[in-house]
């Protein structure tokens, strides 16, 4: 089952949706194109009392749900489906507000939302015993405490991220600045020709070793400890919330980064809480330059309504968390170095599921946990990833763990 990939802060599109012409489609692109529509035309009904934000809602869930569809049938039973669904969608019942949305698979009605909280929040109890040790998540890169020592001498020669060649950094680029650096959009993978297992890049079918089908500015990511701190403080996450608020027994947070002159930056954050109700999303100012907003992966294109600067937006995360709070998420050692944030109470979904190959410092991505543990298919917009989705994935690949754990 795919998941909706955008949310509303997000949408701006609205109108009947145009499906784009795939070859490999085992359905004829002019009925896919019917049905999107006939779905768009209950999604629009369903969300009417949402305004301009159920008409976005409704071209992304028509999209959605007909992507999804499509995804469990074959040119057979595409047909059955399809009507299946479009019937019940007819028999849905106006949205009653924000968190009253969904395709048909995910939609719960809200008249029953309510009990399966309360089953919700007995599961949740018992979180505490998957946290992950303070020594776990230093071997993972975590910030565990804050950095002592020499502040380095400053370095204005760096390792650029993508292509590796070592550039001087500086905050004044000229326009031959901007197309200095040449990389491959994906990283290596393996495949077979003429019977040989061979390295290619995905992003543009080229071999190991051949010339980026990119370009760009070169960028770079501080990952000593003490660099960071030296920049930019690092504090612990305090024993009470800030404003005296009653702390969130467990959270999921996912944060966006983009490269700027000063190296990776804070863009996003995004948080929600057990049940999966979002109770925090702030775009972030930088405190430089941004070189490349990272939108293929981040899904931001401006940061024109961003509001807050790093240390105002921690602030907002600190009064939804204390020192206590369980904070899960996917690979969150970066996410706590750019918050520039020590907090070692942590369910990471990455260790949580370990790679076989752990030991080669391999992790399932969040993409794979998803599809493996959770039959569904995620970060599949080309807009980019969805913070909402990914923060509540990884809230439902922790309580799938803990649900057969108790079962057994």
């Amino acid at each position: 089952m795919s998941k909706p990939s955008s949310s509303v802060s997000k949408l701006t599109v609205s109108g009947p949706p145009v499906l784009k012409i795939d070859i490999r489609a085992h359905s004829k692109p002019l009925f896919r194109q019917a049905v999107a529509t006939q779905f768009y035309n209950e999604f629009l009904r369903i969300y009417t009392p949402l305004s301009q934000e159920g008409a976005c809602l409704a071209t992304a869930h028509a999209i959605d749900q007909e992507k999804d569809v499509h995804s469990k049938t074959n040119q057979g039973s595409y047909r059955s489906l399809a009507a299946s669904i479009l019937q019940r969608l007819k028999k849905r019942p106006a949205s009653t507000g924000i968190d009253d949305v969904g395709i048909d698979g995910l939609w719960v009605d809200p008249s029953l939302k309510a009990s399966e909280d309360v089953a919700l929040e007995k599961v949740w109890k018992d979180a505490e015993r998957y946290v992950q040790t303070v020594e776990q998540l230093e071997e993972n890169g975590y910030p565990v405490a804050i950095p002592t020592g020499t502040p380095p001498r400053y370095d204005p020669k760096k390792e650029c991220e993508r292509c590796t060649k070592m550039f001087e950094v500086s905050e004044d680029l000229e326009g031959v600045d901007m197309h200095a650096c040449q990389y491959h959009q994906m990283r290596l993978r393996n495949k077979l020709h003429n019977g040989d297992k061979i390295k290619y890049f995905p992003c543009c079918d080229a071999p190991q070793g051949s010339t980026g089908c990119q370009d760009g500015p070169h960028v770079f990511k501080d990952d000593e400890f003490l660099d960071l701190h030296c920049r930019i403080p690092f504090i612990e996450t305090p024993k009470d919330c800030l404003g005296g608020k009653k702390p969130h027994s467990v959270v999921a947070m996912d944060c966006e980064m983009c490269y700027t002159t000063g190296g990776f930056e804070l863009i996003r954050i995004s948080v929600v809480d057990k049940l999966g109700k979002v109770i925090m999303d702030e775009l972030i100012k930088p405190r430089h330059p941004v070189l490349d907003m990272n939108s293929r992966f981040s899904g931001i294109t401006s940061l024109e309504n961003a509001k807050l600067n790093l240390e105002q937006a921690r602030d907002k995360f600190l009064e939804l968390v204390n020192r206590d709070t369980i904070v899960v998420g996917q690979s969150l050692e970066n996410d706590f170095k750019v918050l520039r944030l020590i907090h070692t109470k942590v369910i990471d979904t990455a260790m949580l599921y370990p790679h076989p190959q752990a030991y080669l410092n391999y992790r399932y991505s969040l993409q794979k946990l998803a599809k493996m543990h959770l039959s569904i298919n995620i970060q599949e917009s080309e807009t980019g990833h969805d913070s909402f989705e990914d923060a509540k994935t990884c809230l439902d690949l922790v309580r799938i763990k803990m649900e057969k754990d108790a079962a057994t």
